[in-house]
């Protein structure tokens, strides 16, 4: 029978991993037979990190600057995030709030949370968003997809926190093997881990649309924040290579020679970049992702401005591929593109399995 879905994600974050998993998921859980949307939920926090002008209390004179020089840079981001929302996502004709979310329940069969770092804990002494732990649905209504924690490990005092809003699911997938633990820490209850949803999708999947940009080969950076180690492996491997560099970012830290700085390409413009990169360098997930995706010759570093990207060598791992960014070097070892993809069609498979499973 033909179940409609309703996902909750962070969507509206004008950051490419959280909107293209955002379409993935949409997109499978669409090809299955169901009619899916994504909840316009509309978080406040999400929101106002991504305001073209941005006031910060405790450096204002500072943060006025910064938000006049990156003004036209912000505008231009979430107008083109806007574009790619219009055109490739199916969202809920209304925008929710905390105040009336809880009318979705009457509107969809069931609801989906993930992916993404939708559960995350929160700080000290900040509650966790209960719209992204479903807490306005039945409890028969709620299910999760690669639902990640964005930590390792949790306090106790933060496990209290948690139960009462991750109690009640249906099932608990998660991305990481971190987060099994977690689950098992809160609930009692043991989780599955499934595939980020963006690779749930094939290369060809996602060439259809990206947009390409550059002809010629070049060396593709795009990380989490500015970490100068990373950039100076990427400015290392370029010299050996004798290739540009063609780094994503809003606000380099220092101009390089032999650097091109591309500020806010349209969401299919950044699939073209990695597409067609012939390295990539980079500290994020949804870049380790995607260089897997499209066979890039890739380096990782696991260390971020964040902390450890478990997520990233999650992924590596699962899949043979060791890559890492240490100490300023890195090893060319051979990747087995034949055997990843054995892998990962079996990962997805798992994957689109539960999916079908939830939705039967």
């Amino acid at each position: 029978m033909l179940k409609k879905v309703g996902i909750v994600t962070f969507h509206r974050a004008k950051n490419y991993g959280a909107v293209l998993q955002g379409y993935a998921l949409q997109h499978t859980i669409q090809e299955l037979g169901n009619e899916c949307e994504i909840i316009d939920y509309k978080c406040e926090n999400i929101d106002n990190g991504y305001k073209p002008f941005q006031f910060n209390k405790a450096d204002p004179i500072k943060s006025i600057l910064k938000s006049v020089l990156m003004f036209r840079k912000r505008a231009l981001r979430i107008e083109r995030f806007s574009s790619f929302y219009n055109n490739y996502l199916k969202i809920s004709n209304k925008t929710y709030s905390d105040d009336d979310i809880s009318e979705c329940k009457t509107k969809y069969d069931l609801f989906v949370s993930g992916s993404d770092q939708v559960w995350g804990p929160g700080r000290d002494g900040v509650n966790p968003d209960g719209a992204y732990f479903l807490s306005f649905a039945d409890d028969s209504q709620k299910f999760s997809y690669a639902a990640s924690f964005g930590v390792t490990n949790i306090s106790d005092a933060k496990a209290k926190d948690l139960k009462p809003l991750l109690d009640g699911f249906q099932t608990y997938s998660v991305r990481e093997k971190s987060a099994l633990s977690i689950v098992k820490k809160v609930t009692g209850k043991d989780g599955v881990c499934h595939i980020d949803p963006t690779l749930l999708l094939s290369s060809d999947d996602w060439k259809k649309i990206s947009v390409k940009k550059i002809d010629k080969p070049y060396i593709l950076v795009f990380n989490v924040k500015p970490v100068k180690s990373l950039i100076d492996y990427a400015e290392k491997l370029s010299k050996e290579k004798n290739l540009p560099v063609i780094y994503i970012t809003d606000n380099p830290q220092k101009k390089r020679n032999n650097f091109t700085y591309v500020s806010a390409p349209t969401v299919e413009e950044f699939l073209g970049y990695f597409a067609n990169a012939t390295y990539t360098v980079t500290n994020s997930f949804h870049g380790t992702a995607f260089s897997v995706i499209f066979h890039r010759n890739l380096f990782v570093e696991y260390e971020t401005a964040k902390g450890f990207n478990d997520r990233a060598k999650n992924l590596l791992q699962t899949v043979g591929i060791n890559r890492e960014i240490k100490g300023g070097n890195a090893t060319e070892s051979e990747i087995d593109w034949k055997k990843v993809d054995e892998i990962l069609q079996a990962e997805r498979k798992r994957s689109v399995d539960y999916l079908k499973e939830i939705t039967k």
